[in-house]
């Protein structure tokens, strides 16, 4: 029997299709990381083997969602000692990013359901964990999920291992989408995600020792706004520089007429000191790219252009 020809990593082929990444951020009101061990992460992801408190817990999420409008972020990051007791690091957003809290607990890993119960639905409850200073600087969380897709094994570990040996924080991390943009990365409390990272380029975004025009086309975009309104942001990032990072962003989207002038964006914002909006309308072409590197379905995607009104 002839074995079936490996597919090319999806990763690769979006490079090599030039795609632009922005506006493929998930949007999030918060978020939690779980500090969980590798093995955990397949667990959590066990859909079918949930015991009927965790499916208690994902229906009233998704009713919190469907209520308020508002999504959350779920990250599982490797913890730095194996087998730990549970911690968690909770974002809300806030001027400039997102505000973090960290707490921990005497609760093995298993408990898992607790962290995210009493981040997003019960924040009373945390008043029972510890509470522990949070540290300076950014944290960088790199997909490393090589059992979902290839590229993000490939790609992400060396990514992870830069970071480290340059003395950055990172966080080997479990799948949060966007796998053909490996090695891709969520950073906090900025709410940037990142795509196509090499480990030379990921030290000088973490360390803003690149300017933004040359990391322009890496950014899927602020996870404050939603995704027509990141494109939009990626553009006064690039006016504005790093410092733009700082400003309180909030965006309203008003849909076009279909008439291919694409929909209209007004992004309201708050930056030193001062109040002011802008406004564009954002338009898109579509380009085929692979859904991941272990199925031959392609897939269109959304390719966005701005211009100011």
């Amino acid at each position: 029997m002839t074995a079936a020809p490996r597919l090319p990593l999806c990763a690769d082929v979006s490079r090599e299709l030039n795609e632009d990444p922005i506006g493929t951020a998930p949007h999030w009101q918060e978020v939690t990381v779980l500090e969980l061990d590798v093995p955990v992460w397949g667990q959590l992801r066990d859909v079918a083997n949930w015991t009927p408190e965790q499916h208690t817990l994902f229906e009233r999420l998704r009713g919190k969602v469907e209520a308020s409008g508002a999504g959350f972020g779920l990250l599982m990051s490797a913890p730095h000692t194996p087998g730990a007791p549970l911690r968690v690091r909770h974002y809300r957003l806030g001027p400039g990013g997102y505000a973090r809290r960290d707490y921990a607990s005497d609760l093995p890993q298993r408990e898992w359901a607790r962290g995210l119960h009493d981040t997003l639905l019960e924040p009373g409850n945390l008043r029972g964990w510890q509470e522990e200073a949070v540290p300076d600087g950014p944290d960088v969380h790199v997909c490393t999920h090589g059992t979902v897709d290839a590229s993000c094994g490939r790609y992400g570990v060396p990514v992870f291992q830069g970071l480290g040996a340059a003395g950055l924080r990172a966080w080997r991390t479990g799948h949060f989408g966007g796998h053909r943009f490996a090695a891709t990365a969520v950073e906090l409390p900025s709410g940037l995600m990142w795509a196509h990272l090499t480990p030379e380029l990921a030290v000088q975004v973490a360390r803003r020792a690149v300017a933004p025009a040359g990391v322009a086309r890496h950014l899927r975009g602020f996870a404050g706004l939603p995704p027509l309104a990141q494109v939009v942001d990626r553009e006064l990032f690039v006016r504005h520089g790093w410092a733009w990072l700082s400003a309180e962003r909030q965006a309203t989207v008003q849909p076009g007429d279909g008439q291919g002038e694409g929909d209209e964006v007004t992004l309201t914002y708050t930056w030193r000191g001062e109040s002011g909006a802008v406004r564009a309308r954002v338009a898109h072409d579509l380009l085929r790219v692979p859904g991941s590197s272990h199925k031959a379905e392609w897939s269109e995607v959304r390719q966005y252009q701005v211009t100011w009104c």
